[in-house]
C-alpha cells in the first residue's frame, strides 16, 4: 500500500513538471522558479504525510506486550491462533481459550479423550519447542502460522535468553508466562491481558486464589501432620521426593512428604528401597496408576506397611490429567481439594464429587454426570 501511494505522489509530481514546462513553451510566459519550488515542496510534504499515515496504519495493527520475563514482544493487536510450547502450556491454554489453540504439543491420551471435545483431537501436532524432549514439527508450525507461541511454567534463570533464541530461530513472536502453583492466578490474568478475554481470566484466577486460600486455612488448623508417600513407576519404588515440583500438592495441604531422599528432576522420580519405606511407615500412600494401586493393595510385601493394613492407599485420579502432576499445572488445583479431603477430612469438610464437577466444568469445559465422577475418583 505504501509503494502505491509513493507511486501516485511521483506521478503527480511528474505531471505538474510536464505541465509547467508546456506552459513555458506554449505561452511564452515564464513560470516563476518559486512556483516550481513551492510545488515540489508541497508534493514532498504530501508524500511525507502519506508515508506517516501508512506507518501509523501498520502500527495500529500491532502492539507491544510485556511478558513475565520482562521482554517486550511485538504482537498482532488481535490474537486468534496460539501455539503452546509444550504440554504444560497446552493444558493451561486449553482451560483458558481452547478455540484459540492452533495446534497441540502432544496428543490427548485415550483416557483424556473422554473429557475433551472431539473437535480438538485432530489439531496439528507441533511437538515440544525446546528442552531435552524437544521434537518441534516445523512444517506443521509454518503451515498453521500462529499469532504467537506461548511458553508457560516456572521461570528458569535463562528464560529471557531461551525465549529470545526461540523467537529468533522461528521468526515468530514467543512469550513467556510464569505459572507455578502460587502464581497460577496471575498467569490467567496475564492471558486475559493478552487475548482481551478478561472475564474468563478472572473466573479461573479467582478459583485458583480461593483454592489456595482454603488450603492455607486448613493448614493453620492442623494439630499434627500426616505423612504421604507418592508411589510412581511400575513397582512403586520410585517417588516424587520432598521439595519436588511434582509433589507440591502434598506440602500445600499441610502434609509431610514421607520420601526424605535426594530430589531428581526426571519424570521417573527418585528411587527408594522397600527398607526405607518400612522405616518411614507413611500414614497414607497414593499410587499414580490403577496397576500400581492393585500391586500395593494385594502384594504381601507391601502388606507390611501400616497404611496398607489400614486401607489408607488411594489411586490418584488421572483423566484428563493427573490430580497431582503430569504435567504439574493447573490440574493440581483439584488435586489440592482431593488429597486434602483424604488426608484431613475434618479441615476440608467438602463434597469432593461436587468439587470435581465444578472444576471440570470451569476448566475442562465438560459437564459430568454422577457416573463419570465416580469413575474419576474411584
Amino acid at each position: 500500500m505504501k509503494k502505491t501511494r509513493r507511486g501516485l505522489v511521483l506521478a503527480a509530481f511528474l505531471a505538474v513538471a510536464v505541465l509547467a514546462n508546456g506552459c513555458q513553451k506554449g505561452s511564452g510566459q515564464e513560470i516563476p522558479d518559486s512556483l516550481a519550488e513551492s510545488t515540489a515542496a508541497g508534493i514532498a510534504e504530501t508524500q511525507a504525510e502519506t508515508e506517516k499515515a501508512g506507518e501509523s496504519g501498520a502500527q495500529s495493527d500491532s502492539r507491544v506486550f510485556t511478558d513475565s520475563a520482562g521482554r517486550e514482544v511485538t504482537l498482532p493487536k488481535e490474537i486468534n491462533k496460539i501455539a503452546p510450547s509444550g504440554p504444560l502450556a497446552q493444558i493451561v491454554l486449553y482451560t483458558f481459550c481452547p478455540d484459540k489453540l492452533s495446534g497441540l504439543a502432544s496428543d490427548f491420551s485415550e483416557g483424556a479423550k473422554q473429557y475433551i471435545d472431539e473437535k480438538y483431537w485432530s489439531l496439528p501436532k507441533f511437538g515440544q519447542f525446546y528442552g531435552k524432549n524437544a521434537n518441534l514439527n516445523m512444517e506443521a508450525l509454518i503451515a498453521e502460522s500462529p499469532d504467537v507461541i506461548i511458553d508457560i511454567g516456572e521461570a528458569k534463570k535463562t528464560v529471557k535468553e531461551d525465549m529470545d533464541s526461540l523467537q529468533e530461530q522461528l521468526n515468530m513472536p514467543v512469550i513467556f508466562i510464569e505459572a507455578d502453583l502460587d502464581t497460577m492466578s496471575s498467569a490467567y490474568e496475564k492471558l486475559g491481558e493478552l487475548t482481551g478475554d478478561t472475564d474468563q481470566a478472572k473466573k479461573l484466577a479467582d478459583y485458583c486464589n480461593i483454592t489456595l486460600k482454603r488450603s492455607e486455612t486448613a493448614r493453620e488448623q492442623l494439630a499434627e501432620k500426616k505423612s504421604v508417600y507418592f508411589a510412581i513407576g511400575d513397582d512403586g519404588l520410585h517417588t516424587n521426593a520432598e521439595g519436588s515440583i511434582h509433589a507440591r500438592v502434598i506440602e500445600q495441604i499441610g502434609a509431610e512428604n514421607a520420601a526424605k531422599v535426594e530430589m531428581v528432576s526426571s519424570g521417573g522420580g527418585s528411587e527408594v528401597s522397600f527398607e526405607q519405606l518400612l522405616l518411614w511407615q507413611p500414614d497414607i500412600i497414593i499410587a499414580d496408576s490403577e496397576a500400581l494401586y492393585q500391586t500395593i493393595t494385594t502384594d504381601k510385601v507391601w502388606g507390611e506397611l501400616h497404611a496398607v493394613k489400614e486401607g489408607k492407599v488411594y489411586q490418584i485420579p488421572s483423566v484428563p490429567y493427573s490430580f497431582m502432576s503430569s504435567p504439574p499445572s493447573v490440574n493440581r488445583m483439584i488435586g489440592i481439594l482431593w488429597l486434602g479431603n483424604l488426608v484431613y477430612p475434618e479441615q476440608y469438610n467438602i463434597d469432593i464429587k461436587q468439587e470435581v464437577k465444578d472444576f471440570y466444568e470451569l476448566f475442562y469445559h465438560v459437564t459430568l454426570d454422577d457416573t463419570q465422577v465416580e469413575k474419576i475418583i474411584k
